[in-house]
């Protein structure tokens, strides 16, 4: 167990229960102990993984902060249970997914962006983007994106942009797609277009 503030999202039935306990907007609630999945109060730090413990359309959403007693879940999603919550402002399901966006930038780190002089990388899965003479490399069902007179490569199963005089090349089942004066060049089942 740890002692923080954990902002997060939080689940409801219609009428505002949760496992039978009333909430309201605004309140603050306390417990005394907490553990994930048995105690406690519950919500999720990434907004999506509230959408798989209360189904959209049959469900309410809103803003949370868990501080006191707090634990979480450790295979898979962002579990949090604590032992005192406050219940902010409701969101919307379009809301849900920007705040998702916003939370995954927030996990990002600088480690692989392109920095001067050096070229942005990575892996498996991954996206890269280089800007305007950048180059830009991808992994195996990644995306890269180059600008003005970039270059720009992805693998087996990527998709590749480059600028006005860049060259794009995707790997066997990618898609690359160059502009006004750019090569593009994909592998087998890949598809190419230059500009």
């Amino acid at each position: 167990m740890s002692k923080k503030i954990i902002r997060g999202f939080k689940g409801f039935n219609r009428d505002m229960t949760c496992r039978g306990f009333q909430y309201e907007e605004g309140k603050e609630y306390d417990t005394p102990e907490a553990e994930v999945c048995e105690k406690g109060f519950h919500f999720c730090e990434n907004p999506i993984d509230v959408l798989s413990y209360y189904a959209p359309g049959q469900s309410i959403y809103h803003e949370v902060e868990g501080s006191g007693g707090i634990d979480q879940k450790k295979d898979g999603d962002t579990k949090v249970a604590c032992t005192h919550i406050k219940i902010g402002a409701r969101i919307t399901i379009p809301m849900i997914c920007r705040a998702m966006f916003e939370y995954v930038k927030s996990k990002c780190t600088n480690e692989n962006n392109a920095e001067p002089g050096k070229p942005a990388t990575a892996g498996d899965y991954g996206a890269a983007t280089a800007g305007d003479s950048g180059a830009a490399t991808a992994g195996y069902k990644g995306a890269a994106t180059a600008g003005y007179k970039g270059a720009a490569t992805a693998g087996d199963s990527g998709a590749a942009t480059a600028g006005d005089s860049g060259a794009a090349t995707a790997g066997d089942s990618g898609a690359a797609t160059a502009g006004d004066s750019g090569a593009a060049t994909a592998g087998y089942k890949g598809a190419a277009t230059a500009g």
